[in-house]
């Protein structure tokens, strides 16, 4: 069952039990972050606003996309539109948001920020002025899906030390699972991790909840599911 919980003034999260939307109420419209699991999300954000309400997915996997088709339109990054009609067939308009794109849903003002490698077009908004980023699922509280179709381990390192260059300019992160709030020291552990996967330096325990060889390698307080590494 949907809940909605103020994150700060203006912004809610709306929690589908282990993952999460994002809502946001600006002065004259409403921007709605990531469709989750269940039907019925634009009627609840309908009966909390009466403004235009605008839809953006930040990446493309099921778990964030059980409303797209409660919506005419759909913002994404273009990278990830074919993904997204390979598994959602979809008959509104998706429009693209590309990289350093604003979106003002005032007092918000969102830069577009693309960060692939979780998946292809995945993107994170950024709050300059009041030092926050929407990760999406790329850095989270959970443990970050890095196999399968889509996900590519150098792409997300190199989306991973982008986020580090702009580090000293957030206080917070929010997340789309886990605790909502993420530390932005997690980007650095993130990366720790990633860099020592790559150099077949860090192992993982079988993660039993998937088929196929697939390991959960963890360092510090970060984690990816990632395929298990060659002796």
């Amino acid at each position: 069952m949907m809940e909605m919980k103020r994150v700060r003034d203006h912004l809610c999260s709306i929690e589908e039990g282990y993952v999460r939307c994002f809502f946001i109420e600006g002065e004259r419209a409403a921007l709605v972050v990531d469709g989750g699991v269940e039907a019925g999300l634009r009627e609840r954000v309908t009966q909390q606003t009466d403004k235009p309400v605008t839809f953006l997915l930040t990446h493309s996997d099921p778990d964030h996309m059980a409303a797209c088709d409660e919506f005419d339109k759909i913002l994404l990054h273009p990278s990830e539109m074919a993904r997204f009609m390979q598994k959602h067939p979809y008959s509104g308009e998706l429009i693209a948001v590309l990289e350093g794109d604003q979106l003002d849903f005032e007092p918000y003002h969102f830069e577009i920020v693309l960060i692939p490698g979780h998946t292809p077009g995945s993107i994170a908004l950024w709050e300059k002025s009041r030092r926050f980023l929407i990760s999406g699922d790329s850095v989270t509280n959970a443990t970050t899906f890095m196999f399968g179709e889509g996900r590519n381990l150098q792409a997300y390192l190199s989306s991973l030390r982008k986020l580090a260059a702009i580090a000293d300019q957030l206080d917070v992160i929010y997340g789309s699972h886990g605790p909502v709030e993420v530390s932005v020291a997690r980007i650095g552990e993130l990366i720790e991790l990633c860099e020592q996967v790559q150099r077949g330096q860090l192992q993982g325990v079988p993660a039993e909840r998937f088929a196929g060889n697939i390991q959960e390698i963890c360092w510090k307080s970060a984690a990816i599911y990632y395929p298990a590494l060659s002796k």
